[in-house]
């Protein structure tokens, strides 16, 4: 396997390596979208996904504007998801839910 030529190559073209890549923060949209808020989740997960996709493609500078829009999309699916589960606390203790 260690002669196969394709065996070494790596996901991202070799002149994509020489520099300051993007993470396009795959796991923390996962993990957001499982979580957090599913809907919005979602959105961050297909923003890193199409990061990626520009970074294998060798796409810089498109890989750094999704992957700052699906860092975006992660920070607001965790507030939206903070706010959510107040919400719903809020209207469990209204009705009663947690006998004292």
């Amino acid at each position: 396997m260690a002669s196969d030529p394709t065996f070494a190559r790596t996901a991202i073209p070799e002149a994509v390596n020489s520099g300051n890549l993007p993470s396009p923060h795959l796991g923390w949209a996962i993990l957001v979208a499982a979580l957090g808020f599913l809907p919005l989740g979602v959105i961050a997960v297909i923003q890193a996904l199409r990061a990626g996709a520009a970074l294998r493609a060798a796409e810089v500078a498109r890989a750094r504007k999704l992957a700052a829009a699906a860092k975006r999309w992660i920070i607001i699916t965790v507030v939206v998801a903070l706010l959510v589960d107040l919400v719903v606390l809020g209207a469990f203790l209204f009705l009663g839910a947690f006998p004292s």
